[in-house]
């Protein structure tokens, strides 16, 4: 139990400490900020011209106006706050020039050490950069209602997409153990997510098999997962909701795989 305690206040310590670097660089958030309010901005002024209407009475398939700004400003934001291509560079540098080894000195995993700094900086982020967006659309979108279920599926599925994505980004950046530039698998991935993540417009609208095919991928549990049940999208339903689950489940224990598989590579290698 000592041990269990000592190991859990080092995960606290290591996601304040980047939560503390979230705010210590805020002038960075808050440019990225203004500069998601300003696309918000624009994709609000975009569909609205599109609908040709300012109330609910035009949709697009199930989405009404509101749901489609609502869609496009929690992606512009969510974006911003869950682990992307800095944690796989970031990962990818530090292997590279050594300072991996202080960080195997660490009492505890590094798998888990990294996911407890990831957490720690998109709370930061979300502070400085989500929080100020939610009550912003709160005003905008007012009224609106909130259910415990609705909650509780919103938070869950946010919980599986950031275990997703920083699954996806961990194991790309702990790929420079094994080849020689991670430049490109974080294109793949970055493209993947854009195309099949359901980041440009919900999967539900896809064409039918495309849709179908797309839903058993871990990308649409990245974006469109946590947007759809914020936009009440029927077509997010139990099954993809436990497909996440799989996805999450199957993706940390392939990172603990293969973190295991890159710390014997680099003892090896005598490091």
């Amino acid at each position: 139990m000592p041990s269990l305690r000592r190991a859990w206040q080092t995960h606290l310590a290591i996601a304040d400490m980047q939560w503390k670097m979230a705010f210590h660089y805020r002038t960075r958030a808050f440019a990225q900020g203004a500069g998601a309010l300003l696309l918000i901005t624009l994709q609000a002024a975009l569909w609205t011209t599109v609908y040709a209407s300012s109330d609910d009475s035009a949709r697009a398939g199930w989405l009404t106006l509101r749901q489609t700004l609502s869609y496009a400003a929690a992606g512009t934001v969510w974006v911003l706050c869950v682990p992307g291509l800095a944690l796989a560079r970031h990962l990818e540098a530090k292997i590279r020039d050594g300072r991996i080894v202080t960080e195997l000195l660490m009492p505890i995993g590094f798998l888990s050490q990294w996911f407890s700094a990831a957490l720690g900086r998109s709370l930061g982020v979300a502070a400085l950069v989500g929080l100020p967006a939610v009550l912003a659309g709160a005003v905008l979108l007012y009224p609106f209602a909130f259910d415990p279920v609705y909650v509780g599926r919103l938070v869950l599925t946010v919980a599986i997409a950031f275990v997703v994505l920083f699954h996806l980004s961990y194991l790309i950046g702990l790929s420079a153990f094994f080849i020689r530039r991670v430049d490109g698998l974080n294109e793949v991935r970055e493209a993947l997510l854009l195309l099949l993540g359901g980041s440009m417009m919900p999967v539900s609208l896809y064409p039918e098999a495309l849709r179908d095919a797309v839903v058993w991928t871990p990308f649409v549990q990245g974006f469109y997962t946590p947007l759809g049940v914020l936009v009440r999208d029927p077509f997010v339903d139990g099954r993809i909701i436990l497909l996440g689950f799989c996805w999450a489940a199957v993706l940390t224990v392939a990172s603990a795989l293969c973190t295991r598989a890159a710390l014997r590579r680099l003892v090896i290698a005598g490091g």
